[in-house]
């Protein structure tokens, strides 16, 4: 399926410069439901999330989960999306209370771009699932990854 990069023409101008973790965690939702969001849902996902509080005035996605769970709704869904653990260095560092089952991952990864740092949706291997930015940013090393998991409503 072929989903909006962030630096689509379309978007917003802070989406096409730092909005590879936004795009990403939108991308959780597209991928579970098979379906593609718009340009213009993409813009509004991004002013509402604002509004929320879910991304910061400098333009700092706080909150991902909720993001995603939010692009869920706008694609049909009534499930969530919860962030429960992290991956880094070979070690999975889950959060308490979580069932223990990762469903989607979003990887942070060096890069030589001007933020250094880029947001892409990996599989449980670290292969690419989706990379929210066209042409692929190159990997000059892993950071960490996030771990979700899909909870049916």
């Amino acid at each position: 399926m072929d989903h909006i990069k962030q630096n689509d023409e379309g978007l917003y101008t802070d989406i096409q410069k730092v909005g590879c973790f936004f795009r990403s965690a939108l991308l959780l939702a597209e991928i579970k439901t098979g379906k593609s969001l718009d340009v213009n849902t993409i813009n509004k996902l991004w002013r509402r999330c604002k509004a929320l509080g879910l991304i910061d005035s400098d333009n700092n996605v706080l909150r991902s989960a909720n993001i995603a769970t939010l692009a869920l709704r706008e694609l049909g869904d009534q499930g969530f999306i919860h962030e429960i653990a992290v991956f880094k260095s070979g070690v999975t560092t889950w959060y308490s209370g979580v069932t223990r089952r990762i469903d989607f991952f979003i990887q942070k990864i060096k890069q030589n771009g001007p933020s250094k740092t880029h947001f892409r949706v990996v599989d449980k291997y670290g292969n690419l699932v989706e990379d929210p930015h066209r042409p692929e940013i190159l990997c000059q090393g892993i950071i960490y990854s996030i771990c979700y998991q899909y909870e049916k409503a």
